[in-house]
Formats: C-alpha cells, structure tokens, sequence
C-alpha cells in the first residue's frame, strides 16, 4: 500500500490500555445485562429450538445464515437447549462489537486528521462512546432475544471488518489487516445482508479520515473495497434470484400487502423520527410494531418527511465539507436504509433495526460534548468523567429494567399489549402464552380484543376455536369453526378443528365427515388419526377404530401413555366440564385399544373416566378388568379395592380419588 498513514500507537494518547478496557467492558455488560442470562425462549425462537436439526447447522432451518447456524449448533453441543448459554454468546458478541467500536473512535481520533487535539482524551473518549452504546437500552432486543443475534453478530462482524479496514489503511504490513477485513465481512454477510452497507460507509471513512479526496481512496484501496462489496452482494443477488423479494407470501419485499413502495417510504420517515427520540429517550420500548399505521399521502406526514429530508440534507452537507461528525450520522442513515426506504418491510419498525444505526448518534454527541469542553476549557475531564459515568450507569439500569420484560413470552407480551393495546397480532401471541399455560379465560379476553382491530390475522378465529373448546364451550367452538371453514375452504386443519369440536360437543355423526377428511389429508397427524378413530368407535364402527387407533400409536409409541394419564387428570377433575369429561373417556378408550395388553392403571383410568360421563355398567366392567389384573399379580390389596369401586359404579356413583 502507498503513502500509509502512521499507526495511532504511535502516539498514543492517556486512556485504558486493551487488557483494563476488556474488563471494564465485560463488568459493564454483566451489571446491565446480568438478568438476560435467566431469560426463556420468546416466539420466533421456537424456530430453532424445535429443530430437528439444530446440531446440523447446514440441514436446518438457519441454514440460509450459516454463520447464525453454525452459532446456535455450538450453544447446542456445549449445552442442549438450555438458555443460559445462548444468551451468553448474544452478551459476548455484544461487548465485543463495544470493545471494537472503543477502539475505532480511539484511533480515528488520533490520526493526523485532528492534528492531536484529541490527544489526551482519544482513549476516554473511545470508552465512553463504546460504554454507552454497550449499556444503551434499544440494544436489548438485538442482544436478549435470542433469535436477533442475527442482528447483533452481523453488526460485530461489521464494526470488525471496519476496524480491520482502518488498521490496514495506516499499516505498513496491510495484508493481513486486509485479510481480516475480508473475512469479517465474509462472516458478516453470513448473519444477514446489512452488511452490504460496509463498503460505502469504509469509502466514506477512508475519504474522510484518511485520504481527504473520493479519488485517491478510489485509487488506493478500489481493489480492498471491491473485494468488501462481494459476499453482501453474492448474498442479496441470491435473495433476488430466489424471488425473496417478490414473494407474495413473504414479510419483506413487494409482496408484502399492507405497504406499497409508497407509502413505505413515508411511513418510515416517522419511524426514523421514532428511533431518534428512543435513541435520545429510551422509554417505552416495545417488541412489536405491526400496528403501526400506514402514511398514504404526504398530507398524512409532512412534518416527518420534512424533518427527514432536513437532516439528510444537513449529513449530506457535511459529508461535501469532510466533516468528521457526517461519518457515524451518514453512517446511521446508510444502514438504516435496506428496512428503512421503499422497500417494504410487513413491520414497519423494529428497535433491532437500531443496534448499528445507533452508533451514528452516540458518536457524535460524545465527541461533541469532548470537543465543546476542549474548546472552551469550562470543564475539566474529571467531572465529564463523572457525568459519563452517570449516564452510563442510568443507561444501564434501564437496560436491566427492560430485560426483565423478557423474562417470559408472557411478561413481554403483556407488556406490549399494554402499550400498543392496538396491535392485533401482540394479542393473538399473548392468548397463545395464556392459553398455553393454562388462562383459557385470559386467552379469550385477548382473542376478543384482537377481533374489535382493523387488521384482522388470520389465526384468531382457529386460535378462538381452541379457546373456547378447552373453556368446555364446544357448540361455539363449532360455530366459529364453521366461519374458519368458509373462508378457507381447502384447509385440512380448519376441517380437523370443525370435527373436533363437533366431537366435543358430543355431535358424533355430525364430526365424522370432517374427520375422516382430516385423517385421510393429513395421514402423519396423530391428533387427527386419534379423533377419527373416536368418532368411529363411538358410532359403532369398532373394527375401523381399531385401525386408527393401530396407526396413531404407530405414529407415537408413548402416546397411550400420555392419553392415558391426560384422562386420569381430566375425571379426576371434580369442575372438569362436560366435554372435558366426553373426551376423557374416549381418550382412556383410546388407550386401552392402543396397547397391546391394557394395564390395570388403563383399564382403571377408564373406569373412573366412563363414571364421571355416566356409563356405569361399562365402567363396573373395566373397573372389574383392572381387578382381575391385579389379582394375576397378587396385588390382593388393590383388588379388593377396585372391587368395590366397580360396585359404586354398578350402584351408579361416581369416584374421585382423593388428591395427594
């Protein structure tokens, strides 16, 4: 390389040397993020801890961003599924992208650029810049959900290849400072495609900082920014030529259906308004933003695109003048500008979108606080010193704070709901946490909710029919079912949630058309097998029976078992619901015709079950099944007991056991 600028350690300035600035940052990471360690899986998470083949990163469902793949295989070897570690390598990633932008700012400030002004307060300045991006609060979803180290890895790869870029830009020896920048952005371009804004924001450094004229870094370093601008691009041509973009199913591109190239370009122009008050405030912070509405007109928004358009022009005036701040600010809206221009994007905002862009105005207030108290000699390091360590500390405990709302799917949801108590598809996901563990009622609040909104998803009615089932509300499971049906008329599920709720309303008859559909369309779903082979059993079709019964165990070898005990909680159940009840019986049924030899427990779990429905002489039978069983092995105890709860049964009683 020629006319190479000196190294900044040269000259290096007062400050933390590497190993004290490596503790700080890790210290500094554990007090604000120490609570995202204990911190569950959330949503689209599920993507990958339900994959067969996560420990084969180029087999699953990943594999398109093999560097985020090959990421979540490690966490998978060292340690199962357990998240703990997996939010250790996000918090890992995350002070070291903040070790490398310490290090970019200090040496940046160094250089001959600044004739030295910055000496003294280079490597402080750096900290300060790297500390406060570290604990800033609109990090914590690129850094506590686990599924956006997608973002953050991407954006410690980036400020990597760039900081290697610079390190071979002022080196004698550039070859291997080039090769790690190469590299890094190899890897980079392997988390997700942002980083084909690499190479423009390098030119724009380069030309800044270190060449002074877009000619001469074009003729020093074409062939370094050339090769930088490959492995993005080799990526987006592959999206484009895989029709990612023009999917009509798909949540990014021109297929997307609530924006057009239009209106997504002056809807972000609020949304950039947005991130910069959260980037000067960051309060009320929020996972989802699908409610956000839509500009259709410039009427709708032309005090945002004002503003915006002002700001471009004042960044695009100082990049003209070389200013040093243009570079981070230009740099803000350059990666800001794949999710936030006319391409459309389904979720017109996302606070992870900000993990880069964020840099562009921390920078420069930190370097512009440094240079005014430089300048006029009003305040001394020590108490800059002080109140940087304020604001960090306060930044901090927000991030904290915040973390704990990702405690749980539940806690974030809720959360959301509360502050965008608009966005239909929070609330659909919170039904589906509530419903999950066990607030049937709070589901269906939030599903009802749901159905008041404008935007209407798709699963809220299948998701309500489930409600309203497990409520031991089946005749309006039915009717919504019905509605599902009509308008998705193909689907073999919406035909399998109609069967099963006319099941469960004890319309047998009615069930078994729907059912038979569902088994035959869908021969791998153990569910629909199951309930097929209930409707026929309780119609009489016994033999038929029998062969679902025969292929639902073939398809779950322990699923007599869990049927099993799945009855015995339901008839045990002294408020179980009538339909609750139905179902218990036909799955204790259902499990004493799947085995082999139906145990005692099975055979007395279907009596209890049968009592509870009414079935008394059925149930006298099996409970004297189970007794004769227990009489084979010299259970003589437990026989003389199930005796005489088969004569409860014959005197037509029900029997409760007593709960431990």
């Amino acid at each position: 390389m020629t006319d190479a600028i000196p190294e900044p350690e040269a000259t290096p300035g007062p400050g933390p040397g590497p190993g004290r600035a490596f503790v700080l940052f890790a210290l500094v990471g554990l007090f604000a993020y120490f609570n995202s360690l204990h911190g569950d899986y959330l949503l689209d998470d599920f993507r990958f801890t339900n994959d067969a083949n996560i420990g084969r990163p180029f087999q699953s469902e990943m594999a398109a961003r093999p560097v985020i793949a090959v990421s979540l295989a490690i966490n998978y070897w060292i340690d199962g599924l357990y998240p703990r570690g997996y939010h250790a390598m996000n918090l890992a990633v995350h002070v070291l992208a903040g070790l490398f932008l310490y290090d970019l700012v200090r040496r940046t400030l160094l250089m001959p650029r600044f004739a030295g002004q910055f000496h003294a307060w280079a490597g402080w300045i750096g900290l300060t810049c790297g500390l406060v991006w570290l604990v800033h609060p609109l990090n914590t979803q690129s850094v506590t959900y686990l599924i956006q180290r997608c973002e953050s890895f991407m954006g410690m790869f980036f400020l990597a290849s760039l900081w290697c870029y610079v390190r071979g830009a002022t080196s004698e020896r550039s070859l291997w400072w080039n090769l790690g920048a190469l590299a890094a952005c190899a890897l980079g371009a392997g988390c997700k495609e942002m980083m084909l804004m690499l190479p423009p924001l390098a030119l724009l450094y380069d030309r800044t900082f270190l060449t002074g004229s877009w000619r001469e870094t074009l003729k020093q370093r074409w062939l370094m920014l050339g090769l930088l601008a490959v492995p993005p691009a080799a990526g987006l041509l592959a999206l484009v030529f895989t029709g990612f973009f023009t999917d009509p199913k798909g949540t990014v591109g021109f297929g997307v259906r609530v924006f057009t190239p239009y209106t997504y370009a002056l809807t972000q122009s609020e949304v950039v308004l947005y991130y910069l008050q959260l980037s000067v405030l960051p309060v009320g912070l929020t996972l989802d933003y699908l409610d956000w509405k839509p500009c259709t007109s410039i009427a709708d928004c032309w005090m945002s695109l004002s503003a915006v358009a002002a700001l471009v022009a004042i960044v695009a005036w100082g990049v003209w003048r070389r200013a040093a701040w243009a570079v981070p600010a230009a740099g803000f809206f350059l990666i800001l500008g794949p999710s936030s221009s006319f391409i459309p994007v389904q979720d017109a905002a996302f606070e992870h979108r900000m993990y880069l862009p964020l840099i562009g105005l921390v920078v420069p207030i930190v370097c512009g606080i440094a240079w005014l108290a430089l300048r006029l000699k009003c305040v001394n390091g020590r108490v800059l010193g002080v109140a940087a360590g304020l604001v960090i500390f306060v930044l901090g405990l927000l991030t904290a704070s915040r973390n704990e709302d990702y405690s749980s799917p539940t806690r974030l949801l809720a959360d959301n709901a509360a502050k965008r108590p608009a966005n239909g598809r929070v609330r659909l996901n919170l039904a589906v946490q509530l419903f999950a563990t066990g607030d049937s009622a709070g589901a269906e609040t939030q599903l009802n909710e749901a159905m008041r909104l404008p935007l209407q998803l798709p699963n809220l009615r299948s998701e309500l029919v489930k409600v309203l089932r497990e409520l031991g509300r089946p005749a309006d499971a039915v009717l919504v079912a019905r509605q599902v049906l009509a308008d998705q008329p193909e689907s073999d599920p919406a035909t399998y949630e109609l069967g099963l709720s006319l099941l469960a309303d004890g319309r047998i008859a009615e069930s078994l058309p729907d059912l038979q559909r569902a088994a035959v369309k869908m021969p791998d779903n153990k569910f629909a097998r199951l309930h097929y082979g209930v409707a026929l059993w309780e119609s009489g079709q016994t033999a038929k029976a029998d062969e679902e019964f025969r292929a639902t165990h073939a398809l779950d070898a322990n699923y007599a078992v869990q049927l099993n005990r799945a009855a015995r909680s339901v008839a045990s159940d002294p408020d179980a619901k009538p339909s609750h009840l139905r179902l218990a019986a036909w799955y204790a049924t259902a499990a004493c015709r799947m085995a082999d030899a139906p145990s005692i427990e099975f055979h007395d779990t279907r009596a209890i079950a049968l009592a509870r429905i009414g079935r008394f002489p059925e149930a006298s039978a099996d409970a004297l099944r189970a007794a004769g069983l227990a009489r084979q092995s010299n259970d003589l105890f437990r026989a003389s007991r199930l005796e005489a709860r088969a004569a409860l049964f014959r005197a037509g009683k029900t029997y409760l056991p007593e709960k431990p």
